[in-house]
């Protein structure tokens, strides 16, 4: 029998081979991911370290206390000095005159010359003879007879067959169906590794853990039940204090259906007509303004514009207008589409519609009784009844029944675990063989023979 990797054996799909990432797509094709680390470092077995706590007693120190530190002992002072600052030379006005003679002053000078003239066209003058000439673009450009260009179409040369159609194409006359078999699906035995050899449940707990009997449990005696020999008062200060009292059933205050009817004559006097009495009403009194007096002396009527802005002698401004129409000879036809199509129609004005249903005070005394009264007297009726279901669950004589679909149809199968799981345990199926040079490690089934690598 061959040897099994650790991804070879794995039967639920989480185990992989810590050297090889196959399962991660795309690379599969990695190399070895073995490193000098994991093959120098191995893991060793260590005891549980103690944590590291201070002690809590208080250490303290008969010294005085010294202020020395690192700071005053490294960092000494030294003297600083005065930057010194670089001072400028100042400035010594040259020896001599300036010469303010530039090139432009020299060349560039001033001259003297004439204000240039308009330049002025004369009109055009109009020949009395016409004009006789053939532009260029006359000469050049003549017109030509064009004849209709013919549409290109092209034939193809297409040359029917002289055999029958027989409906087949290039696609089934070259590729014809050859009869294989199905190709297998690459995929791994999903099937479960089965063992013939007999379950092993002997753990660690069952081998070192071994049953001693418990002595009997100590139980306080019970006491018996004593009852009370005095009778039970059941007088409470609920029937002390609130004794039953003879009251009659309290009255409802709503107001009866029945209209209000009386044979009294209809007063039709109101709180308005009393309180309020008609009073004689005086005209307002409107209060007058004073009357305007004209100032006193005479008024210079002479202002800045009358006096700087006087009267110039100029002529009347001509008025533009354009060139009037020669009157054209004959009478005017003034008929329309408008007016022959749309013709006055004699009509009638349209007698607004007034409401001629005015009210009048009827004759006969009002007896207080609305139509809402008169029509819809009160009917004696019980009340409505309920129709909320009832509070009582339903119940049945018959035994319960607690058998359904899934502990009939689905019964309990044995799962056995991952051989990978259990390796380097009492409960493994496969003992470790070889180590290759990468890493790697194999297994064999524990009854075959020991492979050499």
């Amino acid at each position: 029998m061959t040897k099994l990797c650790i991804c070879q054996m794995c039967t639920c799909g989480h185990h992989r081979c810590p050297h090889r990432p196959w399962g991660i797509l795309g690379k599969g094709e990695q190399p070895c991911a073995v490193t000098e680390y994991k093959n120098e470092y191995r893991a060793h077995e260590a005891s549980r370290t103690q944590p590291i706590r201070p002690d809590n007693e208080y250490k303290g120190s008969n010294l005085p206390l010294n202020d020395e530190t690192t700071h005053k002992a490294d960092y000494i002072r030294h003297q600083v000095e005065r930057i010194s600052l670089h001072q400028p030379e100042k400035y010594k006005q040259p020896e001599g005159e300036m010469d303010t003679m530039t090139s432009y002053k020299r060349e560039y000078v001033q001259k003297q010359g004439e204000k240039a003239q308009p330049i002025r066209h004369d009109g055009g003058r109009k020949e009395p003879a016409n004009f006789e000439g053939n532009p260029t673009y006359k000469s050049d450009y003549r017109p030509w007879e064009l004849n209709r260009t013919q549409p290109i179409r092209h034939d193809g040369g297409y040359i029917s067959s002289a055999d029958p159609f027989n409906g087949d194409t290039t696609y089934y006359q070259d590729f014809k169906r050859h009869n294989q078999a199905p190709v297998k699906p690459i995929r791994p035995d999903n099937a479960a590794l089965q063992s013939t050899d007999p379950f092993n449940d002997r753990t660690g707990y069952r081998e070192d853990y071994v049953k001693h009997d418990l002595p009997t449990k100590f139980s306080r005696p019970r006491d018996e039940y004593q009852p009370n020999k005095i009778p039970l008062d059941n007088m409470t200060t609920m029937r002390r204090d609130f004794t039953a009292k003879d009251a009659e059933k309290a009255r409802s205050f709503k107001p009866e259906n029945g209209g209000y009817r009386s044979e009294a004559p209809f007063d039709d006097d109101t709180t308005h007509k009393n309180d309020f009495k008609k009073w004689e009403v005086k005209p307002n009194f409107a209060k007058k303004d004073n009357e305007w007096k004209p100032p006193l002396g005479e008024m210079d009527l002479s202002t800045n514009y009358n006096s700087e802005f006087t009267q110039k002698p100029a002529q009347k401004a001509m008025a533009i207008r354009p060139a009037s129409r020669k009157k054209v000879e004959g009478k005017f036809e003034g008929d329309t589409t408008y007016g022959q199509d749309f013709r006055k129609w004699p009509g009638d004005r349209r007698t607004p519609l007034k409401n001629q249903n005015e009210y009048q005070t009827p004759n006969v005394p009002f007896d207080g009784t609305s139509t809402y009264k008169g029509h819809y007297l009160p009917l004696a009726g019980g009340p409505s009844q309920s129709f909320k279901p009832d509070g009582l669950a339903y119940r049945s004589d018959q035994p319960f029944d607690g058998n359904t679909l899934y502990r009939t149809e689905f019964t309990q199968k044995e799962i056995e675990p991952c051989p990978a799981t259990l390796l380097e345990t009492p409960r493994a199926n496969f003992v470790f063989q070889a180590e290759d040079d990468k890493g790697h490690k194999y297994y064999a089934p524990a009854h075959a023979k020991t492979i050499v690598a």
